[in-house]
């Protein structure tokens, strides 16, 4: 790991342009233009000026080595990614999660951003991670970068992903909803970075193009790097490098253990060389002294060894509580996911009033080795007075329910009344019933045909007044 020495306070923010490079960046604006209709499109229409579309040109063109050609792919496939996401449409502020420093209304009313508040699903994004992994903007560095400070080293891998687990649309993965907030995180990113590059300007100071992140790997061990966890953070490093070039300025990867090293082999491969370059290793001894040569102290946290101690703390869920979704009164639907074991069978039985809804959803796929991705599913329902009816007959000891004539009329009787609402082979359902008497509501997954290999079943039920 290098020396504190040899750890700058201050890195480039752009390379010296020749006469050549600055041709390229003019070509690849003029390209663009071309491509779509003589305007820009929508990322590039937000920058506020022609300066700042050629720093936006020239991230493409650095992140492509220079080639042009690829930078201009880059380019289309990156607003292809942006229009199908609404990146640049989306209600971003408030911010879900914890932005310490910045004046959030100040940076709408600057770069022109709505302040009404985002989709109520990246909160519930962020309200699952809370409790297991802490993470939020801090300030700036010494350059007027923001900071943004993650605590991997911290983080319950295991209930986390449990966690997102339990909110995933059915026939989607956690990794799924993962990448969608991690979007959500990259476009504040993208933002503050804005904002602070204005705000830079304003003071005579230096184009500020990129966040600092400061990455706490204290905890971390080997146990934490399941194949799972591992293609998630793989996925979000395409993602960066993909649709979001040269954002990060540096990264420090503080307090670190031995295993840190280990980890980093396991990704290395995902990443680009430029991005390579800017991680700095520091070790535990290293580490406050490090923060302190590129971060004022009154702005670094002081359980890391500042003096700034924010009212509500400066990184929720470290230095205070945190809010989850153990804090929330709304009903949320969850996700669960079942194994049925070959030969058996998996039942929900819900007692419902009048006018109670029920919603069902569930796809199923074959355990490994199986062949077969469908399922015996059967939903009925049978009002509360038959209900009655079949448990004084199998209750009352005086009954033989094989010999009584009576037994066999009730079960007559009851199978006219019980409403089957389906009953076949599928592979995913998406159903609903709505109640008009009190009764049961049965859902059977059933996995009797075969004899060997289990099913998983992905599913979710909600219940609601109609």
């Amino acid at each position: 790991m290098p020396s504190i020495d040899s750890i700058p306070v201050s890195i480039p923010e752009m390379d010296t342009l020749d006469e050549v490079r600055e041709a390229a960046v003019t070509a690849l604006l003029e390209t663009i233009r071309n491509h779509y209709g003589g305007t820009y499109p929508p990322q590039f229409m937000k920058c506020q000026n022609d300066a700042d579309r050629r720093i936006l040109a020239y991230k493409y063109l650095r992140a492509c080595d220079w080639r042009s050609k690829d930078a201009m792919c880059m380019v289309t496939t990156t607003m292809k990614f942006r229009e199908q996401n609404n990146a640049d449409s989306l209600t971003l502020f408030p911010c879900v999660f914890s932005i310490r420093g910045f004046d959030q209304e100040d940076l709408c009313h600057t770069l022109n951003e709505p302040y009404t508040g985002p989709d109520k699903q990246f909160e519930l994004f962020s309200l699952v991670a809370a409790p297991y992994y802490s993470a939020g903007y801090h300030y700036w560095d010494k350059e007027g970068h923001p900071i943004l400070y993650d605590f991997s080293g911290r983080c319950n891998v295991k209930e986390l992903l449990k966690a997102y687990a339990s909110i995933t649309p059915v026939g989607k993965q956690e990794k799924d909803i993962i990448l969608q907030y991690h979007l959500y995180t990259n476009l504040i990113q993208e933002r503050l970075v804005r904002y602070a590059d204005v705000k830079s300007v304003e003071r005579g100071c230096r184009r500020v193009i990129g966040v600092t992140v400061i990455m706490d790997t204290e905890g971390l061990h080997l146990k934490m790097f399941g194949s799972r966890i591992v293609d998630i953070v793989r996925a979000i490093f395409n993602m960066d490098q993909a649709y979001f070039p040269e954002t990060l300025h540096r990264l420090l990867v503080i307090n670190c253990p031995s295993v840190v090293m280990h980890a980093f082999g396991l990704l290395r491969g995902s990443l680009h060389r430029n991005t390579q370059r800017k991680f700095v290793f520091c070790s535990k001894a290293n580490s406050v002294a490090v923060l302190k040569k590129i971060i004022d102290e009154d702005k670094i946290p002081k359980f890391l060894g500042g003096s700034c101690e924010c009212a509500g703390g400066c990184v929720p869920g470290i230095d205070s509580v945190s809010k989850g979704l153990a804090d929330v009164s709304a009903f949320i639907p969850r996700t669960e996911d079942i194994t049925i074991l070959a030969g058996k069978r998996y039942t929900s039985e819900l007692m419902l009033q009048p006018g109670e809804e029920v919603q069902w959803e569930f796809k199923c796929t074959k355990s490994k080795g199986g062949h077969v991705t469908d399922i015996y599913f059967h939903a009925s329902f049978m009002p509360d007075d038959e209900l009655e009816v079949s448990s004084c007959s199998l209750s009352d000891p005086s009954v033989d329910p094989r010999r009584s004539p009576k037994t066999f009329q009730r079960t007559s009787e009851r199978s006219k009344v019980l409403r089957v609402l389906r009953s076949e082979r599928v592979e995913m359902d998406n159903g609903r019933f709505v109640s008009s008497e009190r009764g049961m509501l049965k859902l059977v997954w059933d996995n009797h045909t075969s004899w060997v290999h289990g099913k998983h079943v992905q599913l979710r039920i909600s219940r609601s007044w109609g």
